[in-house]
Parts: C-alpha cells; structure tokens; sequence
C-alpha cells in the first residue's frame, strides 16, 4: 500500500494501450461497500475471499494492467493465479516513502490498529520474501511516476524476451 499500483499502474496501462483495473475498487463495487467497511464490518477473511473471488475473474485472456490490493499476493491460491496467467510485477518501495504516503489518507484499514510506521514495517518483514516470487521488480521512489512507468516496460520488454527465448528453446527440433 501506497507504492503507486493504481497511479502507475493506469499510465502505464495507458502508455501500453491497454485497460487499467484497480481490483480494490471492483471489490468496493462488487460488495457494495468500501474496502473499510468491508474490514470494519465482515473482517479481513472475507475481504480476502472476495478479493481473491473479483481477481480470478479479472484475470482473463485480454491483456490488462490490473493493480491489486497489497494483500492480494500473499494468498497462496491468488498468488499462484497470478503467476500463472499473468506477469506479475511488484513496485518496491522505501518504507519510509510508504509511510509518507499512507499518512495522506486515513482509508487503509491495516494501518489502523496502531502506529501506522511500525505496522508498515511489520508488513514488510513478512510481505517482501513473497512479493519478491513476482517476475519483475521494479522499484518506486520519489522522483517522477513517467519514470517508474518507463522502468516497467523496460524490465517488461527484457523479460518478455527471456520467455520467448525460452520457449523456442524448449521447442520441438525438427528433425527433417
């Protein structure tokens, strides 16, 4: 949270002339209530089956940026989805940058349970080992989001390379 997924994500969904969707706002659509609410309300387990629920079927064959919640890739079975369908990247980000940004708004529900730098912290301890499993890694700071953007389809474009070297490696030889 607070790494830039929904701002980088939609320019570069832009920049790539693909869609852009913001899997926190189609679960806030599809409850019919805000993320806050839903943590506030029915706790985090069924925000979580409700994530998980709205990503699989945001998942699809049509090429689309999808920026998902900062808790989505620590489901084993979303993580694994998203791994297999679609090319996973994890904007990495300094945790005081973090801290920074979540203070601009009190809509984070993980945050308020205590101070917002140490649960940040904490979150990071446990998350970073997984979000590092994501195919590309590209990290956020606090220079321009247009760079970010261009860092992502640079790293996008050399990994998109390596797969297709990869397949043509492992394809059948002809053996004429």
């Amino acid at each position: 949270m607070g790494s830039g997924k929904t701002t980088v994500g939609s320019r570069l969904a832009r920049k790539l002339g693909l869609a852009f969707v913001d899997s926190d706002a189609e679960i806030e659509i599809a409850a019919d209530h805000s993320i806050s609410e839903i943590f506030e309300k029915f706790g985090e387990e069924t925000f979580r089956e409700g994530e998980r629920k709205v990503i699989n079927r945001l998942i699809s064959d049509t090429p689309t940026v999808i920026g998902t919640g900062g808790g989505a890739f620590m489901d084993p079975e979303t993580r694994e989805r998203l791994k297999n369908k679609t090319i996973t990247i994890w904007l990495k980000a300094n945790i005081d940058l973090l801290v920074e940004r979540t203070s601009r708004r009190n809509t984070r529900p993980l945050l308020q349970k205590g101070n917002p730098e140490e649960i940040l912290r904490n979150l990071a301890k446990i998350r970073y080992p997984t979000y590092g499993q994501a195919a590309i890694t590209v990290e956020t700071g606090v220079g321009p989001h247009e760079k970010v953007v261009n860092d992502i389809i640079w790293k996008l474009n050399q990994y998109l390379a390596k797969e297709k070297k990869r397949q043509e490696n492992n394809a059948p030889k002809d053996n004429r």
